[in-house]
């Protein structure tokens, strides 16, 4: 009876140290990866003391949506491992919610959030499609493709049936 609960207990933990580990190494080598990578951290800009509480909020939501726009290219190397199209952090609009969107085409944006599970940030991005209002979970820049090539498809499809109406 003693080993049969061994063996399970064993996997659970090694499981559980090797998820630990990962989530650690993970936040350890972020700045590595962004020097190794080449992203720069955005250039300081002098904005001077503001003159009253207005100008501080302008201040403040500026920098959240800088803030938003370089967390979601920050980490957008989980989902376009390329380091290309979505690590372009000129193409993120931030927003003062910490969330960004990447505008992909008419109708078509990547939609990035975080928000913490457990004690450790977790980095979500989504499809929103306006012809299908159920957004999309996005793990890799692969299904970013499958799903815009099945868009236009439903889209040639549609305008096929109404030209063939006319």
């Amino acid at each position: 009876f003693d080993t049969d609960w061994r063996l399970p207990a064993a996997g659970v933990i090694a499981l559980s140290t090797a998820f630990t580990l990962s989530m650690a190494l993970d936040a350890v080598l972020a700045p590595v990866r962004r020097r190794a990578y080449g992203i720069t951290p955005p250039a300081s800009t002098d904005t001077g003391i503001p003159d009253g509480l207005d100008e501080a909020l302008d201040q403040i939501a500026t920098a959240a949506e800088d803030d938003a726009a370089h967390r979601a290219a920050q980490h957008a190397y989980r989902i376009d491992l390329s380091d290309g199209l979505l690590c372009d952090v000129e193409r993120w609009r931030g927003y003062t919610t910490g969330e960004a969107t990447y505008y992909l085409a008419p109708g078509a944006v990547l939609h990035y959030r975080s928000f913490k599970d457990g004690g450790h940030r977790e980095h979500h991005y989504t499809l929103l499609i306006a012809q299908d209002p159920t957004p999309v979970p996005i793990t890799n820049i692969g299904q970013i493709h499958e799903d815009l090539l099945h868009t236009r498809k439903t889209a040639e499809a549609a305008d096929a049936v109404v030209s063939s109406k006319v």
